[in-house]
């Protein structure tokens, strides 16, 4: 749905305008990024039986068959392909086939060799909204959705980081690869500082190049920044405060969450 979401993001900032060309979007990325899922789920079926977190899902459970699983993922694929390119642009189409693509036939693999995949990951996560923005007729090499993707794409790494040392256990015993087995976990949080504040900076760029503008929207992307900025260097830095890392994961999918809203809420104005 977030997947799905930034795209619409993209989509409306371009055209200023919420149609069913939008809906359309929404819906065939959503089912791109229900096929890039279910194919994970299938090549990560066996590791997904051995980590708490994911061994009820439908396949390691054995509530669903791997040739359905399959039968699923290309249909969804099918679907969301065919509605992009008859109803959006090519080029958006052939974006989410390279996602999907991206993601499973790289990100997936490289997940099972080192820790270090999430840079690759997070490619699939800046993509959607520039396939918005290229749904509404924009160009690829327009500055604003490049400034967006940056954004995006940093957002991406912290929130891998924290899945990782969320869940560093289920992945040892799946046998990937932990970003703990380099790093002790404190060295990890400032990793993740580290990226938090490059996020941050992604968007405080937005204002310069007028990707947002007016006094009213460059204030909440200052204040919004300051919160979450104040956030993660308390948990970081304040060994008398416990890194809460489920508070760490709200709060930084409601700074992605807020910061698309800004977008939508500078394109209709």
């Amino acid at each position: 749905m977030a997947i799905a979401f930034s795209a619409l993001a993209g989509y409306i900032y371009y055209s200023h305008a919420l149609d069913w060309t939008a809906l359309i979007l929404f819906i065939g990325v959503l089912f791109l990024a229900v096929a890039a899922t279910v194919i994970n789920q299938y090549q990560e079926r066996h590791q997904d039986a051995l980590m708490t977190r994911t061994k009820d899902r439908p396949l390691p459970a054995g509530q669903l068959k791997s040739r359905t699983a399959i039968i699923i993922a290309i249909v969804m694929l099918s679907a969301g392909s065919a509605m992009l390119y008859f109803f959006t642009t090519p080029i958006t189409a052939l974006l989410g086939i390279f996602n999907v693509i991206w993601y499973n036939a790289l990100y997936t693999p490289l997940k099972k060799i080192t820790s270090f995949a999430v840079l690759i990951g997070a490619v699939t996560g800046a993509v959607p909204p520039m396939m918005g923005w290229t749904a509404a007729g924009g160009s690829i090499l327009s500055h604003d959705i490049i400034f967006i993707t940056f954004f995006m794409f940093f957002w991406q790494i912290p929130h891998f980081c924290l899945l990782l040392l969320k869940f560093k256990k289920d992945y040892e015993a799946a046998g990937f690869p932990s970003i703990t087995s380099l790093f002790d976990e404190r060295n990890v949080q400032f990793i993740i500082f580290i990226w938090i504040l490059g996020t941050a900076i992604s968007t405080l760029i937005f204002p310069l190049f007028h990707v947002i503008s007016g006094l009213f929207l460059i204030g909440c992307i200052v204040v919004l920044n300051i919160i979450l900025i104040i956030f993660f260097f308390r948990n970081t830095f304040n060994r008398n405060v416990a890194f809460n890392l489920s508070q760490a994961f709200r709060s930084l999918y409601l700074y992605q969450v807020v910061v698309l809203a800004l977008l939508i809420v500078q394109a209709l104005k």
